[in-house]
């Protein structure tokens, strides 16, 4: 345990910060000693790891155990939405009555709990509470959702990197976080790299939904805390830097037919979109995949399997 207790009211507060790790142990590492080094507390890290093919480093568990980090080992990598789910439930169960969730390419630059903490404490409706999230070259990370994520949006967002910019522009402003903000903004859903949810919240919403592997989740965060009339905020007076921000030129083959299938998911399942009107934004994903596949091998051995796992989710699309 990190710190001591904080009061509200009768009930003593206990933060449980999950950092869920797949193969980057040294990232995970840097993550939590920037934990350490700024957190005064009250704080508990569950460390969950997704089934790393890559074992642990000699003496890292030393590590751990020095500093009563609960280690979560995974019995398969189901992504993040179900890795987050394993320490989400055992901070509950230890009694925590706040979770923070973070990326393992995080780090800590100040101690942001207290801040998170007397927000939730002065904002009964809230239900999600998050930093500004800046990246390695000192500007603020645009991922955050000003408002709901249609299928109409998703297809101005496309634009936006085409000749055809102009007509996304109104949609860009209201969409995107700038990081100009300097008092809590109210959102419709935070980045998924770091962000506070409360005990009554997780309860009420549920956990994540764990049939997307990876994107999309928050987006669909945002249609629970919508249905059951939780806001989100942004502390733009408290920063996390993320180091590996990661952009979709930037994917692997995998990661990207990941984000066709949730894509597809999220329509379907939060969007009650009718499959046709869907089609469009799967032919428009496939063409890029494709694109990639001409210059990048990874992209190209994986042409089929792609096909195979679009098609599979496509025929899920009954709606």
């Amino acid at each position: 345990m990190g710190g001591v207790n904080i009061e509200s009211g009768k009930e003593a507060l206990m933060v449980g910060i999950i950092i869920l790790n797949y193969n980057g142990w040294e990232l995970t590492k840097q993550c939590i000693e920037s934990i350490l080094r700024h957190f005064k507390g009250p704080y508990r890290i569950y460390l969950v790891d997704n089934a790393s093919s890559i074992v642990m480093p000699e003496g890292y568990k030393d590590i751990l155990h020095n500093h009563n980090v609960k280690l979560i080992e995974g019995k398969m990598n189901r992504g993040y939405s179900a890795g987050n789910n394993l320490g989400i439930k055992a901070a509950l169960k230890d009694g925590c009555s706040h979770i923070l969730i973070s990326n393992n390419d995080i780090l800590f630059t100040q101690d942001i709990l207290e801040e998170l903490l007397n927000f939730f404490e002065q904002n009964k409706k809230a239900g999600i509470a998050a930093p500004k999230v800046m990246l390695k070259d000192g500007v603020p990370q645009q991922v955050q959702l000003r408002c709901k994520l249609t299928l109409g949006g998703k297809y101005l967002n496309i634009l936006r990197k085409t000749p055809l910019k102009f007509l996304s522009k109104r949609f860009v402003n209201d969409f995107y976080y700038t990081g100009n903000d300097k008092e809590p903004i109210k959102v419709y859903m935070v980045s998924g790299c770091c962000f506070m949810v409360s005990k009554e919240c997780i309860r009420k919403i549920g956990y994540f939904d764990e049939n997307t592997f990876l994107y999309e989740e928050e987006n669909i965060m945002g249609c629970k805390m919508e249905r059951e009339d939780f806001a989100s905020y942004i502390l733009p007076n408290i920063t996390v830097l993320h180091l590996h921000g990661q952009s979709t030129e930037k994917m692997k083959a995998f990661s990207f037919v990941c984000m066709i299938e949730s894509e597809i998911y999220y329509c379907r399942q939060y969007l009650r979109c009718h499959k046709w009107s869907v089609l469009p934004l799967i032919m428009i994903r496939v063409c890029e995949f494709l694109v990639k596949a001409v210059s990048d091998d990874d992209y190209k051995k994986n042409i089929s399997d792609m096909f195979s796992k679009v098609w599979k989710e496509m025929k899920r699309n009954r709606a």
